[in-house]
């Protein structure tokens, strides 16, 4: 999973020119904020009890990273 969000933050920041792309993930979910964390991207933020888990019992809080192009 590592390989292609990395291939698709490439191509999103360097071929298409995006100024930015997020990544967000459920805070417990630590193979899932692994991911940005050793991409390079920035924690933001952590929004309190944003979403519900995935099996529908609870709020959840969500993690969101981010990474900027460069000039």
């Amino acid at each position: 999973m590592k390989e292609a969000v990395e291939a698709l933050t490439n191509v999103g920041l360097n071929k298409i020119q995006f100024n930015r792309i997020e990544i967000r993930c459920e805070s417990t979910n630590l193979k899932s904020r692994a991911i940005p964390e050793k991409l390079g991207f920035e924690l933001e933020g952590i929004l309190k009890s944003e979403d519900l888990s995935a099996d529908g019992s609870k709020l959840t809080d969500t993690c969101i990273y981010a990474k900027v192009r460069t000039e």
